[in-house]
């Protein structure tokens, strides 16, 4: 017997790029995002952390579907160009950076119930100058 296997009924959400500079200059405004294919998911949250710290989350099904946190060396910048994210992609940008900037910055989606689906992507980058 043949089997095949129904992969369009179970497209999987996936992270399909993460982009993080590896080394940016202190006076730099760095712009990190990530794409995503939800498949057949509705998206639930994008959330951006930095060494493991939550700094950034988008839930477009929420009242507030943006939310900063504070974190060390982590300055969002907020203006219109600051933060786009939508179904396919969210793009941030991080302004104000110094010596603690650097480090692991990781991407992170999870799909809707009753499933809860998640994916991550992962980058480090390093801030030099004074």
């Amino acid at each position: 017997p043949s089997f095949t296997l129904a992969l369009t009924l179970a497209r999987c959400l996936q992270l399909t790029e993460i982009t993080v500079p590896d080394v940016v200059d202190v006076r730099e405004t760095v712009t990190l995002s990530c794409s995503y294919d939800m498949g057949t998911h509705k998206l639930n949250s994008v959330k951006w952390y930095k060494d493991e710290r939550e700094f950034f989350r988008y839930s477009p099904l929420m009242p507030k579907s943006l939310m900063l946190f504070d974190v060390e060396g982590v300055t969002v910048l907020q203006n219109s160009t600051g933060q786009i994210c939508n179904q396919f992609m969210c793009s941030i940008q991080l302004h104000r950076l110094n010596i603690r900037s650097s480090g692991s910055y990781r991407c992170e989606i999870s799909g809707d119930a009753p499933e809860f689906k998640l994916a991550h992507g992962v980058g480090n980058m390093t801030v030099a100058g004074k």
